[in-house]
């Protein structure tokens, strides 16, 4: 048995540290992810593209696919994947059309459940109220807001950017650990992907009852309903997109209301996957040592 305890030594050490996050040197890590269903970028289910050849329903530039969050020592990374990115309009960031505003809620039973500003014309559930809003768009406009703060309120954009990666899909948002704070399990993730107009409520496209030339088709006429193209949600299901951004009510002037895209707040820690097989291996082998030793220990063996 003490020839043994060496070995058990270092299995229970392999298996601790396999289970650490990954040391923040030099590289960045992933904190959660999650797909998005492809070709959802019809809101309820009823939106349609404007009919300005810029905004070809083809492109997918609103379709979501996935969210993704990294962080390295000094900031946290929103990386949100669409089916295509175009920049119709040269911004500097690289991509012209997208708005995208992440709700997270940092903090439980404190926040806000109404957008800081009017605009997306959605609510959130009550449970998971948002602290920290990223609004991600073109042209210097990327800023971090708080709950706490007010409609004048210019957000905070000290180290704030945002740019379209080489793949021509991605977006990614930089923002400052010491703005925003260290990723948590129990950070839970509002995204959601509108279309940027200089001239919409808080820059937000409309979606009109009626398809125009620069406005989505298949809401209202009453700013009732979502001006929000696609979600982070499940493809269906009572939290399905569709369920979701069309629970709004044009004849209750009722507006749609959001949950969080991960309610059992679920988090990547940065596992080893080698170091876990090592651990399993060396588990493995003295388990058959023990048994081996068991056998012929036996009378008769």
């Amino acid at each position: 048995m003490r020839r043994l305890l060496p070995v058990l030594a270092v299995v229970l050490t392999v298996a601790v540290i396999a289970t650490l996050p990954l040391p923040c040197v030099g590289q960045t890590l992933v904190v959660w992810e999650s797909d998005d269903p492809a070709g959802d970028d019809d809101g309820p289910g009823t939106y349609t593209y404007p009919t300005n050849p810029a905004f070809s329903p083809f492109s997918g530039i609103f379709d979501l696919t996935t969210f993704r969050v990294l962080h390295d020592p000094e900031n946290v990374y929103f990386e949100i994947t669409l089916a295509g990115i175009s920049n119709t309009w040269n911004a500097p960031e690289g991509f012209s059309h997208q708005l995208i505003n992440v709700y997270v809620d940092t903090t439980p039973n404190v926040g806000r459940v109404d957008t800081l500003r009017d605009g997306p014309f959605v609510l959130f559930d009550s449970r998971h109220a948002w602290d920290v809003n990223i609004k991600i768009m073109g042209w210097g406009g990327t800023r971090i807001y708080f709950a706490s703060d007010d409609e004048s309120s210019p957000g905070v954009y000290d180290g704030v950017f945002a740019e379209a990666l080489p793949d021509g899909k991605t977006i990614r948002a930089v923002l400052p650990k010491k703005v925003v704070g260290e990723p948590s399990d129990i950070w839970k993730y509002y995204v959601l992907v509108a279309s940027q107009d200089g001239y919409g409520p808080d820059n937000h496209r409309p979606v009109m009852a009626a398809t125009g030339a620069w406005v989505f088709g298949g809401g209202s006429d009453l700013d009732v309903n979502p001006n929000v193209i696609d979600i982070l949600a499940p493809e269906s299901g009572l939290r399905s997109q569709h369920n979701q951004l069309g629970s709004w009510s044009e004849s209750e002037r009722r507006l749609a209301v959001l949950y969080p895209a991960n309610p059992d707040g679920r988090l990547a820690l940065g596992v080893r996957p080698a170091m876990v097989v090592v651990a399993a291996l060396l588990v493995i082998a003295v388990l058959g040592y023990l048994a081996a030793r068991a056998v012929r220990g036996r009378p008769g063996s």
